[in-house]
């Protein structure tokens, strides 16, 4: 299987639009954690390849602290393999930039991040 460039272009715009699904706020003014970057489509399709979950969806929740940084995330799914979810989040979080919640104040707080993405869309197999 290859991805091409423009299929990697594809993945991250698309890990970018369902992760801009923050939980909501309670507050007209508070707001969740919002992604700012995300750089790790060729990482993270290689490693679903690798995985052999490459018609899979993948739904997750990282929690990003005050400071912005994820300190942990979590699969939605469960998978026979332990070492599956583990994996993909140890890209997802070492690849994703966040800008804090901020509470209700203005201060910023923390908070969770929910998202999903769907390789089959942007993954070709070789011929």
């Amino acid at each position: 299987m290859t991805i091409s460039a423009f299929k990697l272009a594809a993945l991250s715009a698309a890990m970018t639009a369902s992760l801009a699904s923050a939980m909501p706020a309670t507050d007209a003014t508070a707001r969740g954690p919002e992604l700012v970057a995300f750089d790790g489509a060729e990482e993270l399709g290689n490693t679903a390849a690798r995985l052999g979950i490459m018609t899979q969806t993948m739904e997750f929740s990282i929690a990003v602290g005050a400071d912005g940084a994820p300190t942990d995330c979590s699969m939605t799914r469960k998978f026979r393999n332990a070492t599956v979810p583990r994996q993909l989040c140890d890209v997802v979080v070492r690849q994703s930039r966040f800008a804090p919640a901020v509470d209700a104040a203005g201060k910023p707080a923390s908070g969770t991040y929910v998202g999903q993405i769907g390789f089959r869309s942007v993954i070709t197999r070789d011929r």
